[in-house]
């Protein structure tokens, strides 16, 4: 597509793996340009059968480990995109390294041969659950384990005073209950007569908190109104359950970006890969890309983002990590919705590549490390 002209030849002459965008502090002799360096992967899951189009979407990695009966080292939930019926949350399971197609399997193939047997109570395909109460299209789930309870948090259509996020939990990683059962289950809202947007607060990714400057167990980022007047917020918490709402960000072309059309966006900001360089600044993996909705062109990759230790604080110049895939790759207009997991010293990243104008969705991933010692960026001007 023409609009990916630029982005394309940048990831043809680059080998589509990493690129600094930083003159004056560019890599030395044997030294890597940016902290995070990854070698992409390839495509891991493509639209399962009986999912709507364009495909999977929204990906959320975990380790299981702290689940002991759970059959499997890591669980992929992701969502339906955009659907116009109920949506709904897929999981997908592996084993071994979570960079690697092979060692992914379907929630479905895995209760057909027995290894969810311990479980007398369980859905009996994917989608493993759908949100029917409380509005429609359940999306964009996040997960997290939080005393041996899998927390998962997700929006739908029409919850709260539009499209608000939600929380169910699961003892087990499988069976998702809402958080009130059938009561209000809403734990991110906002009245759009009263604030920026409307009033959409879904795309929600929280963790504990790492920031010295946030006085909370937990921090998270999500939307605060969706299309292309979009703003993203930050979120802290105590529990998990009750969210104050700190700050809302403006989503402003060409700031702490070396491109004049490019858009550093909160909400898609990995939490996992939050790392402290020292001296109280931080660099997190995030998507970065043009203004666009629904189905026009658009363009979005992956970059290092620099953040102070309040965690709303843009400190450096962002830098490209990884580009657009070449012409009729999976990931050729969109590297989007990045979630990573540390394993040993070596970082797994899955992210969701798009084509063909959004209606193709692909779940693809990528394998790295992480050098304190990279050089820095432009420090940005207060």
């Amino acid at each position: 597509m023409a609009p990916f002209l630029v982005a394309t030849t940048l990831a043809l002459l680059l080998n589509s793996q990493v690129w600094s965008g930083e003159g004056k502090s560019g890599a030395k002799a044997g030294r890597p340009a940016t902290h995070f360096s990854f070698q992409k992967t390839g495509s891991l899951i493509r639209r399962p059968a009986g999912m709507p189009k364009p495909g999977p979407y929204y990906p959320a990695l975990l380790s299981m480990k702290e689940l002991k009966r759970f059959p499997h080292d890591y669980a992929l939930y992701f969502s339906t995109d955009h659907d116009r019926g109920k949506g709904g949350i897929w999981l997908y399971v592996c084993n071994g390294s979570p960079t690697v197609a092979a060692n992914w399997k379907s929630y479905d193939r895995a209760v057909a041969e027995g290894q969810f047997d311990y479980l007398p109570r369980k859905p009996a395909r994917n989608p493993i659950f759908a949100d029917t109460i409380q509005g429609r299209q359940t999306e964009t789930p996040h997960v997290n384990i939080i005393n041996g309870t899998v927390f998962m948090s997700y929006h739908n259509c029409g919850a709260g005073h539009a499209q608000s996020t939600l929380l169910a939990t699961s003892p087990d990683g499988v069976n998702f209950a809402r958080l009130h059962g059938k009561a209000d289950s809403v734990i991110l809202d906002y009245d759009p007569k009263k604030a920026v947007g409307n009033g959409h607060t879904g795309y929600f990714r929280w963790r504990v908190n790492p920031f010295p400057g946030l006085p909370s167990k937990y921090v998270g980022y999500s939307l605060h109104g969706g299309g292309d007047d979009f703003h993203s917020a930050l979120w802290t918490s105590g529990d998990a359950v009750n969210w104050r709402k700190l700050t809302v960000f403006d989503a402003i072309e060409g700031y702490a970006v070396a491109e004049t059309n490019r858009i550093v966006r909160r909400h898609g900001i990995d939490p996992n890969s939050i790392t402290s360089l020292g001296g109280g600044e931080y660099v997190v993996i995030g998507s970065v890309g043009n203004r666009s909705s629904g189905g026009r062109p658009r363009v979005l990759e992956l970059y290092e983002i620099f953040l102070a230790g309040d965690g709303r604080t843009l400190t450096r110049r962002s830098r490209k990590i990884l580009a657009n895939g070449p012409p009729g790759s999976d990931d050729e207009e969109e590297l989007g919705a990045p979630v990573s997991i540390l394993i040993g010293d070596t970082w797994h990243l899955i992210y969701v590549g798009t084509r063909d104008r959004a209606r193709v969705n692909t779940i693809m991933g990528a394998s790295g490390r992480f050098d304190p010692t990279a050089p820095k960026s432009e420090k940005l001007r207060p």
